[in-house]
């Protein structure tokens, strides 16, 4: 696999980082005066983040890269696996919350039926007070008769 037009040279599956990217692209990335912040904040280097801003620039169809990591080399890393029990309940907790954001509401009333029907079958028939239809009438237009 290659890494698209700008580095057709790069096999991006044997990388410990993002390629390297051109300098007029780092230097449009680092105008920004939040791309520094945005680097220290994700605890990455200024060079790592510009490179995999700009190889995402590069390649905007790319899905970003699911890295399976031994439990081993997490703990070089100094990171503590989770165990089966708490991934099952991160998917747990993750499924919910898709529910939660897929239901309704509670905002949404239930729609009344456009013609309520009499308990016989039959549509109600309206009887309207004609005195009643007729002052309606004036009041909405004044001028006329």
């Amino acid at each position: 696999m290659s890494d698209g037009p700008d580095r057709p040279d790069v096999d991006v599956e044997h990388l410990d980082g993002p390629p390297p990217i051109s300098a007029e692209l780092r230097a449009k990335i680092l105008s920004d005066p939040n791309v520094a912040k945005i680097a220290a904040e994700l605890e990455m280097s200024l060079d790592e983040f510009v490179n995999t801003v700009g190889y995402y620039l590069n390649n905007p169809g790319v899905e970003p890269a699911f890295l399976v990591v031994s439990d081993e080399n997490l703990r070089k890393m100094g990171v503590e696996p989770p165990t089966a029990e708490a991934i099952e309940a991160n998917v747990r907790a993750s499924v919910e919350a898709i529910k939660a954001g897929q239901a309704p509401s509670g905002f949404d009333d239930q729609r009344k039926k456009a013609v309520e029907l009499s308990p016989t079958g039959k549509a109600v028939q309206a009887n309207p007070d004609q005195g009643l239809e007729d002052a309606v009438k004036q009041g909405r237009n004044p001028l006329k008769p």
